[in-house]
C-alpha cells in the first residue's frame, strides 16, 4: 500500500500526503507518516508521534542524531521528529522503503523512551 501511495505522488511536482504503516505504537496508537514532495525532494517524518506517543516532553530529552535499525539508519532531531529525505529520481523500490524505515525507527524510538521512563 506504501509503494502505491508514493508513486502517486512521485508523479506530481509537489504534494504531501500521510501514510498509514498498520503498526503502532501501544497496540492503539498508529504510526503514520508524513510525506511531502518538493522540487523532486521528498521527506519522510513522523512529526513527532513517537515522542507524543511516549507522552514525554521532548525538551526535557537530549536525542541521538540517529537511531540505527540493522544495515540503515534513520535521523532524529532534536525535538524527536524521526525522518528521512528521499529524491524523486530515486527507484520506486527505494522511496517505498524510506517510510517503512522511518515507521521502524519512530517505533524504536518510542520504545526507547519508555524504558528511559521506568
Amino acid at each position: 500500500m506504501l509503494a502505491t501511495d508514493i508513486s502517486n505522488l512521485k508523479e506530481r511536482q509537489r504534494g504531501e500526503l500521510v501514510l498509514d504503516t498498520d503498526l503502532t505504537y501501544d497496540g492503539i496508537t498508529p504510526v503514520r507518516i508524513r510525506a511531502t514532495k518538493r522540487e523532486g525532494r521528498f521527506e519522510f517524518s513522523d512529526e513527532g508521534g513517537a515522542v507524543a506517543a511516549a507522552g514525554v516532553d521532548g525538551k526535557l530529552f537530549r536525542f541521538a542524531n540517529s537511531v540505527l535499525l540493522g544495515n540503515y539508519s534513520v535521523n532524529v532531531s532534536r525535538q524527536g521528529v524521526v525522518s528521512l529525505p528521499g529524491f524523486a529520481r530515486s527507484s520506486d523500490q527505494l522511496l517505498a522503503k524510506l517510510p517503512e524505515l522511518v515507521a521502524e525507527g519512530s517505533l524504536a524510538l518510542y520504545e526507547a523512551l519508555l524504558e528511559l521512563e521506568n
